[in-house]
């Protein structure tokens, strides 16, 4: 009888545990995917810095000759088509500077809804060495056409400088863009992007869609991610954007690979071998997965 007690008592003892450890582990639920979150956000960063700088050549290309372009409803360009661009001439000044104004929102022929304003100063168009475009924006906000909310670029700025290196050709050149960027999300959430990433852009000769652009290995930036935790960026190699991916909607990169760091772990990006796939392998303290985002 008293054994029978014993393991009455044992078979209790056990059940309370299993439930305590399953408490517990609904307390902790898998966090691979908020680790992963920071990633995301990073990469969302990253794709609007590069989008705008991508809307600034274009214009600066296609209003080369006289840079007096008052409207861009006729352009080709799939990103500001439905936009008014004003183009202030540089003339005799130091610099000049152009406005790209969505208004309360207007969709790209890249399926993109753009509203605010986007707007820089500019010492050359970046095809010219030692040329300086200053970024700035005002209400300016992204939405994809699968979300229902804005996300929103304000009091932020970015430089873009034109190196002088060993890549540079009629088809290739070296850029510095100094980045200081913050992205306001749904429910107040924001995060932020500081640092400097020193790229080079080939294909020159088309679009954008046909340029690719690579951010070379040690590139740094620093930040808060959305849960107000610093994060650090790093290229661990040359990562690589194309832009016959993005117009068919893929954002991310498409190869190399990226390191983050917060919260004391450390996140790996494997962005792939250059498909136009949306996939990427996402390593959090060695637990890794295959995802798409």
């Amino acid at each position: 009888m008293k054994t029978i007690s014993f393991f009455r008592f044992a078979l209790l003892g056990l059940a309370i545990s299993t439930i305590g450890c399953k408490k517990d582990k609904d307390k902790d639920p898998d966090t691979f995917e908020a680790d992963r979150q920071v990633a995301v956000d990073g990469n969302r960063a990253d794709f609007e810095s590069d989008d705008v700088s991508g809307l600034v050549e274009d214009i600066m290309n296609n209003s080369a000759s006289t840079f007096a372009r008052t409207s861009a409803s006729n352009d080709t360009s799939f990103s500001y088509d439905c936009a008014t661009v004003t183009v202030v001439k540089k003339g005799q000044n130091l610099t000049g500077n152009v406005t790209v104004n969505f208004g309360d929102g207007c969709t790209g022929r890249d399926g993109r809804l753009r509203k605010g304003i986007s707007k820089w100063t500019f010492t050359d168009r970046l095809k010219i060495p030692n040329a300086v475009i200053v970024t700035t924006f005002q209400d300016y906000g992204v939405k994809k056409p699968t979300v229902e909310d804005f996300v929103m670029i304000d009091n932020s700025s970015s430089k873009t400088t034109r190196n002088i290196g060993a890549v540079e050709s009629s088809q290739s050149m070296s850029l510095k863009r100094d980045i200081d960027m913050k992205m306001n999300l749904p429910d107040g959430i924001s995060f932020t992007q500081k640092g400097t990433k020193n790229i080079t852009v080939t294909g020159l000769s088309g679009d954008r869609w046909t340029r690719i652009h690579t951010v070379l290995a040690g590139s740094q930036l620093t930040g808060i991610d959305r849960k107000g935790r610093n994060y650090t960026w790093t290229a661990t190699t040359d990562i690589v954007r194309k832009g016959e991916c993005a117009k068919q909607g893929f954002y991310k990169p498409v190869s190399g690979i990226l390191t983050m760091v917060n919260d004391a772990k450390t996140k790996v990006m494997d962005f792939g071998n250059g498909d136009c796939d949306g996939e990427v392998t996402v390593s959090v303290n060695g637990k890794e997965r295959r995802t798409r985002w």
